[in-house]
């Protein structure tokens, strides 16, 4: 599978992952999340930005509790983070919010 960003062919898994997490940037970003049904705003674009910084850093997708205390402290969330995160992303942590931010799908992982 693959979506066209740009007249460009990025090559996605059966579950519209990307391949290779470094074709990622915002376009690919705006892309993804049409396929989602999410309009990306502000806070959606600092979540995936703390994403990919942290899979920058560690060549592994962050544990959505990661996540979930950028939420809370950085976006100033608080104890209402771990929904925050559930309204960015509706349809959950690794269904959606790894999938716009270009990561591979992971085999399996903590949901926070």
């Amino acid at each position: 599978m693959s979506i066209n960003v740009n007249g460009q062919t990025i090559d996605t898994d059966d579950q519209g992952y990307l391949v290779d997490p470094e074709e990622w940037n915002v376009e690919v970003a705006e892309a993804l999340a049409r396929q989602a049904d999410i309009e990306l705003t502000d806070e959606h674009k600092k979540v995936m930005q703390f994403m990919r910084d942290y899979f920058t850093e560690h060549q592994i997708a962050a544990d959505a509790r990661f996540v979930i205390k950028f939420i809370a402290d950085e976006l100033g969330y608080g104890e209402e983070a771990r929904q925050r995160l559930y309204t960015l992303f509706p349809y959950g942590y690794m269904q959606q919010a790894c999938k716009v931010a270009g990561m591979k799908r992971p085999r399996a992982w903590s949901t926070g």
